[in-house]
This record gives C-alpha cells, sequence and structure tokens, in this order.
C-alpha cells in the first residue's frame, strides 16, 4: 500500500511538471528509512526533561495530573532537539536533500494513536544525521470530531508501570514537502524508530 501511494505521489509530480531529478529525490526521502537518534534540550510546558533524566528523576503525581491536563485542554507545548538520522533506500554520488515546510506527527502505543501534533517550521533533511530544533503543540487525536482517549490511557499505564516501553511506542510522521509547484503533503504516515533517550526517562 506505501508502494502504491509513493507511485501514485512520483507520477502527480511528473505530471506538474518536475523534473526527474525533483521527483526522484522525493520518492528517495518518501521511502527512506528513518531512525530517531536522540531527543536533547526537551522541555514540557516549561518543565525541563533533559534535567530529570540526568537526575534520574521522573514526573510527580501532580505534574502527571497537569501535563494531562494539558494534553485534554490542547495546552500542552513540547520543545526539543531531534537527532533524526535518514538513510537512502537507494545511494547516489550527487548530494540529495528534501525541503519539508510542515510536519505532522503520531505516536502509537499498542497500535491505538495516542498523541499528535503538527510542527509549523520549515526544515531541510539530508541523508545521514540531521539536527532539528522543534516547538510543536501536543494533543489528542479525533475520531469524527471527537477526541480519542485510548491510546493516551495505555500510554500512561505504560508510565505507571515504569516498564520498557519501546515494543508498545511507535512514532509516525506525515511531511509537507516542498516543490516548485507547491507544497505537496505525503500520503501517508512514515514510521520512525523510537528515541532512546526518552524511552531511557519513561524507565525511572
Amino acid at each position: 500500500m506505501k508502494r502504491l501511494s509513493n507511485v501514485a505521489l512520483l507520477l502527480i509530480l511528473l505530471v506538474a511538471g518536475l523534473s526527474c531529478r525533483q521527483a526522484q529525490d522525493i520518492k528517495a526521502f518518501t521511502e527512506a528509512k528513518y531512525s530517531l537518534r536522540s531527543v536533547k534540550d526537551i522541555k514540557l510546558n516549561g518543565i525541563d526533561v533533559e534535567e530529570r533524566i540526568q537526575q534520574r528523576r521522573g514526573f510527580s503525581n501532580e505534574e502527571r495530573d497537569s501535563l494531562l491536563t494539558a494534553v485534554t485542554s490542547n495546552s500542552l507545548e513540547l520543545g526539543a532537539t531531534l537527532a533524526l538520522h535518514v538513510t537512502l533506500q537507494e545511494q547516489s554520488e550527487e548530494k540529495r536533500n528534501l525541503t519539508i515546510t510542515r510536519l505532522k506527527w503520531l505516536l502509537e502505543v499498542e497500535g491505538e494513536d495516542a498523541l499528535t501534533g503538527t510542527i509549523e517550521e520549515t526544515m531541510v533533511l539530508q541523508e545521514g544525521l540531521n539536527s532539528l530544533p522543534i516547538s510543536t503543540p501536543v494533543g489528542l487525536p479525533s475520531h469524527e470530531n471527537l477526541p480519542k482517549y485510548t491510546g493516551l490511557s495505555r500510554l500512561i499505564t505504560l508510565l505507571g508501570q515504569r516498564t520498557d516501553i519501546r515494543e508498545h511506542v511507535t512514532l509516525k510522521i506525515k511531511p509537507t514537502i516542498k516543490t516548485p509547484v507547491g507544497n505537496i503533503e505525503s500520503p501517508a504516515f512514515i514510521t520512525v524508530s523510537k528515541p532512546s533517550s526518552l524511552v531511557a526517562f519513561f524507565k525511572q
């Protein structure tokens, strides 16, 4: 299904008048493997999560309640610097890059949508390691204009158990790509591997 979406996107871009090189670059990045190597300078509504990680100290019950309230009221803000590694499936002698003007993200817990948001910042991705300072609101996913709480409930349960959540959590991204004919959103979410620093924090 993913490959069909990529082919459809490529055909649209070619028909729209993009050069073969531009279309190939976009196709290469939509089929690339994305790995989130680390998350640094993490702040949630002013709480310095990076400091908590270093001190091996988690959220208090009051802080968790406050963050949960912020999520449900759409007032939670996340700031961080992502170290995102991009591995292209096909190698090229020429350096490739991709400009992203908008990035939707989705956190799934045991297959259920838990948290989501949109990064309204322009980012340029290159093959290899990319350092990306980001700021994004954090909210609940919805279905038919109603918020979904199942995924968030599962996340809170896992955090309360202080267990290794790597096998339960999946991060996905949906980039909007800058092209000479306008911005085009990826037709599907791309799965990213889990950030090790956040996993370490949640295991405390």
